[in-house]
């Protein structure tokens, strides 16, 4: 191994004494870079480099390389010599990046990352190694679209070599059939090369115009006319009006050629990608949006047969409702659009969910037709000037009470979910109709959604705020929410129910018959279901709400409820710990008596727990004696047997 490294080290010399001799870097300079060289080649000639290895290497050759261009550069500004003579130095630096490249990939063949830094750094340098390196990784990677849509960029960009990347695309595709991404690029590949063929016509006066869309303004229209002079005339006879007749109207001809040809591409692709992607809604949505762009013969026509196609094959599934509809406001926040225009497409909008209900009457239509009526409204409240944008509007229109109508509708239509009945229990509050909203929570949680946790949190926040609102909150207000809730708190496992606990034990912290009533419905749960080892944990939980309320003495009675119940769950047994030790160290010896018994009885359940064990240790190391901490460590060391390599030296 020392053999070989020494041998590439002594091929550097050339480039070495030339840096020194072009005075790029003096010999202490050479000499450190002589040594990371080394450094990294020992890495490399290991039996198993990583992939960091290749990368530093490669990092610090690119920064070396551009170090060595800005002194070039300095020193030519310097001297004033602008065309100072290539030497083995201006190249060797690259070759040996290459190199490296070539070596990293040779070893991870399957990391695609490396394989596309490796052709950035060749197409960046303008290398000779990119088409061999471009051959190897379509060999080794011929199922990844991204590979063949690269190679097809270079061959059209970097070579101006279409029927090479029309040959890649086509490669790429009878590889790859199902990448969506493939067929748009290669339908953008065509059209680019249509436009150019397009342009070129256009700078030797054959014809005129392009496919692209692209409103030329009046002014630079104006421009043109005034400054003819500054533009090469090719044909001398334009001033007989005959000829010049004739003129644009083959320039009309050969224009309507390359739209039809773009239109015939267009089909094509189209038809092979939905033999294809049969089922893919995007590819079609993003022919629509290449379409749009340009400037095709009878692109009407094409766009209506794609819709039709669109509506045959995803007229069952709501993202397509909802995409057509959002194609109505698509000019939304264009600030030339009128009230009237902007009106017409709301409607326009609403019929085409209205006739997705008709056909797809599910929840998933509700949701993106409430959705879409919410950023209808953001838009509407967003400023001044579109705050009285359907002023003129009728009610009907008015997409406020159109929500609710909808909301409504979903209930009538048996679609309404839990998500989409705290959207309008929601919106009723943001609306400030309480009482509705109260009223309608109270029907929906009796109702269908009667264990829906988050309906419920919902309800008891309308609850809250209603009691506080109206009326000092008595007996008799505080029942009537109560036990309703408890009885759905019976119902849900505590899991699920965590954010209703919450909030019941927050509220009801300060009335302490209904918090007593919470406390035994809990212990009533966890005697039948168990705690939790981690997690929420219901019973810490309480106990810290006791803790703060009556202090130490009631909270440990509590807790001792708790851990008499089967299972109570490590969360509680780590929580009561943490409170006996809070108190053991400001020296109550009571409470690390407490401690210690609160260990012994977890462990005889969870003995198996490395990081019990642990604490367990830790603390007779900071509280107790040697003698306490030894025989933790040697009972642990006794239990534990695979987890023994876990546990802490005694020698800590």
């Amino acid at each position: 191994m020392a053999d070989v490294v020494q041998f590439k080290l002594e091929r550097m010399l050339p480039e070495l004494d030339d840096l020194e001799k072009r005075g790029l870097f003096s010999r202490q300079e050479i000499a450190e870079i002589v040594k990371q060289r080394r450094k990294f080649e020992y890495r490399l000639k290991r039996p198993s480099p990583l992939k960091q290895d290749f990368v530093a290497y490669i990092d610090y050759e690119k920064s070396l390389d551009s170090l060595r261009l800005l002194r070039k550069k300095a020193q030519m500004k310097t001297t004033g010599d602008r065309k100072l003579k290539k030497s083995v130095s201006d190249y060797a630096g690259v070759s040996r990046i290459i190199e490296i490249y070539r070596l990293a990939t040779t070893r991870f063949k399957g990391d695609i990352e490396l394989w596309f830094q490796y052709l950035e750094f060749c197409r960046e340098r303008r290398n000779g190694r990119m088409k061999k390196a471009l051959a190897q990784v379509i060999r080794f990677h011929p199922k990844v679209p991204g590979v063949w849509i690269y190679a097809a960029a270079w061959e059209f960009d970097n070579n101006l070599n279409a029927a090479a990347a029309r040959a890649l695309m086509h490669s790429g595709l009878r590889a790859c059939p199902t990448s969506e991404d493939l067929w748009v690029e290669y339908l953008r590949m065509e059209l680019t090369y249509l436009n150019k063929l397009k342009a070129r016509k256009v700078v030797l006066g054959e014809d005129e115009g392009t496919l692209a869309r692209s409103g030329k303004s009046a002014k630079e229209e104006q421009w043109r006319d005034e400054n003819k002079e500054l533009f090469i005339v090719l044909d001398d006879k334009r001033e007989e009006d005959k000829l010049s007749n004739l003129h644009d109207g083959d320039s009309k001809e050969k224009l309507d050629l390359f739209r039809e040809q773009g239109l015939s591409v267009l089909q094509t692709v189209y038809g092979g990608s939905i033999k294809a992607l049969p089922s893919s809604f995007s590819l079609r949505t993003k022919f629509l949006d290449i379409l749009e762009a340009t400037d095709l013969g009878h692109s009407e026509d094409m766009r209506n047969e794609i819709l039709a196609d669109m509506k045959r094959d995803f007229s069952k599934e709501p993202k397509y409702w909802d995409w057509l509809a959002r194609q109505e406001l698509i000019d939304l926040n264009n600030p030339e659009t009128t009230e009237a225009m902007t009106a017409d497409q709301l409607s326009r909008a609403i019929q085409v969910y209205e006739e997705g209900l008709k056909i797809v009457p599910s929840a998933s239509m509700f949701d993106c037709y409430a959705k879409f009526l919410m950023d209808v409204i953001r838009f509407k409240n967003k400023g001044s000037q579109s705050s009285e944008l359907f002023s003129t509007a009728s009610h009907v229109m008015d997409p406020i009470s159109h929500l609710l109508v909808v909301y409504e509708k979903a209930e009538t239509m048996g679609c309404i979910t839990e998500d989409l009945a705290c959207q309008h229990v929601s919106f009723l509050l943001q609306l400030g109709k309480v009482d509705e909203a109260k009223t309608l929570a109270e029907k929906l949680c009796s109702g269908k959604f009667s264990e829906a946790v988050q309906l419920w949190a919902l309800r008891f926040s309308i609850e809250m705020r209603f009691i506080q609102k109206n009326c000092t909150p008595n007996k008799a207000a505080l029942s009537s929410i109560f036990e309703p809730l408890r009885s759905v708190l019976l119902k849900l496992p505590i899991l699920e129910a965590e954010t209703i606990w919450l909030m019941a034990l927050k509220y009801f912290s300060t009335h302490k018959k209904f918090f007593d009533k919470l406390v035994e419905t809990s212990i009533s749960l966890l005697a039948k279901n168990g705690g939790s080892d981690d997690g929420f944990s219901l019973s810490t939980t309480i106990v810290n709400f006791v803790l703060q309320r009556d202090g130490l003495g009631s909270a440990r009675e509590l807790y001792k409820r708790f851990l008499a119940l089967p299972h109570p769950g490590l969360s509680l047994y780590r929580n009561c710990i943490e409170l006996e030790l809070n108190l053991a160290s400001s020296g109550d010896k009571i409470s690390l008596v407490n401690a210690r018994k609160l260990f012994e009885t977890a462990l005889t359940t969870y003995d198996q727990d490395v990081r019990f064990w642990q604490d367990y240790y830790n603390m007779e190391i900071k509280m107790g004696t040697s003698e306490t901490a030894a025989a933790v460590h040697w009972r642990a060391r006794k239990t534990l047997k695979k987890s023994i390599s876990l546990l802490p030296s005694l020698d800590m």
